[in-house]
């Protein structure tokens, strides 16, 4: 089933006991370089009205988050404040791309954003504030 994933993607493997638990619902994919994450949307994904379910987006956001943020600075994080912009909704079977940026990095908060898109527009748009730990 993986030959409908990108170019450039492979599995991600995620540490957290709750994404290994998540991902028993899809497989999360992570480009080459870990600055983007994909998912395919199916029905285990969907909420009653037939899109992806906005808890599903979120727990996405946030772990892309924290797991990019580790990889770039070097130091595990934790969330402090998320907010998310739900823009446009997704159908099933849309491939999503979840991109993070570092906006700005102190010694004890790192503030990012962050963008998820189908093919033909925005879906979340997202922001957040994380602790630097250790």
């Amino acid at each position: 089933m993986t030959s409908d994933i990108p170019a450039g993607f492979e599995v991600w493997n995620p540490t957290s006991l709750f994404m290994q638990h998540l991902m028993q619902v899809g497989q999360i994919y992570r480009n080459e370089t870990g600055s983007a994450f994909g998912l395919r949307i199916d029905k285990g994904h969907g909420n009653v009205h037939s899109v992806a379910h906005g808890g599903l987006l979120a727990t996405l956001v946030d772990s892309v988050f924290g797991n990019y943020l580790a990889q770039e600075c070097q130091t595990a994080v934790v969330t402090v404040n998320l907010s998310l912009d739900y823009m446009n909704a997704t159908k099933m079977g849309d491939w999503i791309e979840a991109h993070v940026t570092i906006d700005k990095r102190g010694r004890r908060l790192i503030y990012a954003s962050c963008t998820v898109h189908n093919s033909e527009k925005t879906l979340v748009k997202a922001s957040g504030v994380f602790a630097v730990q250790g």
